[in-house]
C-alpha cells in the first residue's frame, strides 16, 4: 500500500498536469478549426501549460525516486514473472520522461512562436503575422500528437497498470480526453477573473466567448461519458468479472460516494444545465459548472489511483497530505501569475485580426 502523501500528491499531480496541458491543446484544436471566438483565451491558456512544465518534471522525478516502490509495485515482481524490458524501472523512467519532454518541448516552440509578435522588440520589427499564423497552424497537429503520446504513457503507468489483470485499449483515450474536458472548462476562470480586475474594460471577452465555450463543453460532456463507459462495454457484455473489478470497486462500497459525486460533476450537472441556452450566457452559471467538472475530474483521477492501493482511503484524512497537495497547486498558480505579469496577457495580433478573413493558405 502506498503512503498517504504519495497517493494524494500523485492524484493532484495528475490532475494539475492534465488540466494545464489542455491549455495549449485547446489553442491547437481551435486554431485548426479556425474558431476565432477562442482567440482571447489563447495567451493565458498557453502560459498555464508552460507554468506547470517544471512541476511536471520535478514531481514526476520525486514520485519515481520516493514512491515507485509503493505506487509501481509491479516493478518488484519476481524475475520469472515477466521478461519484458517494458516493465523495468529503467523503461518506466525513460518512457515517461520521453513523453513529458516531447510534449513540453513541442509546446515551448509553439508558445514562443505565438508570443513573439506581441513582444515590444518584435513589434518594432513588424513581424509578418501571416507567416506566424501559418506556422502555428502547421505545428498544431504535432502539439496534439505529443499530448496524446505523453498522456498515454502516463495513463498506462499511473492508472491501468496498477490494477492487476486490467487491460483496456480505450482507457488512455478516456484519460487524456478527461484532461482536455477539465482544462477547457477551467478556461472560464480567465474571463471571470479578468471581469473583476482593474483592466476589466480592456478585456476582449464578451458573451460570444462564453456562449461558444459552453457549446463546446456540451459536446465534451457527452463525449466524456461515452469514453468513460466504452472501456467497460466489452467487459460488461462479455461477463468478465475479474476485469470488471476496477469499475465495481468504484461504484459500490467505500468509494461509492466519490464515484457518484464524479458522475454528478462531470455529466449529470453539466448535461442538465447546458440544455438551457441561458446557462451558456451566464458567467456565474458557467463558472459553477466548470468548478463541478474540475472537481469531478479530480475525483476521477483519485478513483483511478487510490482504490487499487487502499480499500478505505480518506482523501482528506491527513493535514500533511492536504498541505503537500495545496503547496503544489499554489506553486502552479503563483507561476501563472508571474508569467502573466511579465508577458502580454492576450494574443493581440490574433484578436486584432479576428474580424478579417484568415490569411493562411493551404
Amino acid at each position: 500500500m502506498a503512503e498517504p502523501d504519495v497517493r494524494l500528491l500523485t492524484v493532484t499531480f495528475l490532475y494539475l498536469m492534465g488540466v494545464s496541458q489542455a491549455g495549449v491543446v485547446f489553442c491547437a484544436m481551435t486554431r485548426l478549426m479556425r474558431a476565432r471566438w477562442a482567440r482571447p483565451y489563447y495567451r493565458l491558456a498557453e502560459l498555464g501549460t508552460m507554468a506547470f512544465a517544471p512541476f511536471a518534471l520535478g514531481v514526476f522525478l520525486l514520485i519515481y525516486a520516493y514512491g515507485r516502490g509503493e505506487l509501481f509495485y509491479w516493478l518488484g515482481s519476481a524475475a520469472h514473472e515477466h521478461t519484458s524490458p517494458w516493465l523495468s524501472s529503467q523503461w518506466l523512467l525513460a518512457r515517461n520522461l520521453f513523453g513529458l519532454l516531447l510534449f513540453y518541448g513541442v509546446s515551448a516552440v509553439y508558445v514562443v512562436k505565438s508570443i513573439r509578435p506581441d513582444l515590444p522588440a518584435t513589434q518594432a520589427g513588424q513581424t509578418d503575422t501571416t507567416t506566424v499564423e501559418r506556422q502555428l497552424y502547421l505545428l498544431s497537429p504535432w502539439v496534439i500528437i505529443a499530448f496524446v503520446v505523453c498522456n498515454t504513457f502516463i495513463a498506462w503507468d499511473f492508472g491501468m497498470m496498477i490494477v492487476p489483470h486490467w487491460h483496456s485499449t480505450v482507457f488512455p483515450i478516456h484519460y487524456w480526453f478527461g484532461n482536455l474536458f477539465a482544462g477547457t472548462a477551467a478556461l472560464i476562470v480567465i474571463p471571470a477573473a479578468l471581469s473583476r480586475s482593474r483592466d476589466a474594460g480592456a478585456s476582449p471577452f464578451g458573451p460570444g466567448q462564453i456562449r461558444s465555450l459552453g457549446m463546446l463543453l456540451t459536446a465534451f460532456t457527452l463525449m466524456w461519458l461515452y469514453f468513460y463507459w466504452a472501456q467497460f462495454f466489452v467487459i460488461w457484455f462479455g461477463n468478465v468479472p475479474r476485469e470488471f473489478e476496477p469499475l465495481w470497486r468504484q461504484m459500490y462500497g467505500h468509494y461509492a460516494p466519490y464515484y457518484w459525486a464524479m458522475m454528478i460533476g462531470c455529466f449529470f450537472l453539466p448535461f442538465a444545465a447546458f440544455i438551457f441556452a441561458a446557462v451558456k450566457r451566464s458567467l456565474l452559471a458557467m463558472g459553477l459548472i466548470a468548478l463541478g467538472i474540475n472537481a469531478g475530474v479530480w475525483i476521477n483521477k483519485y478513483l483511478i489511483v487510490v482504490p487499487a492501493l487502499a480499500s478505505d482511503d480518506l482523501p482528506l484524512g491527513s493535514w500533511t497530505d492536504v498541505g503537500i497537495a495545496l503547496a503544489l497547486a499554489a506553486g502552479f498558480v503563483a507561476t501563472i501569475m508571474l508569467l502573466a505579469s511579465r508577458l502580454p496577457r492576450y494574443s493581440r495580433w490574433e484578436t486584432a485580426a479576428s474580424a478579417e478573413p484568415s490569411a493562411v493558405r493551404h
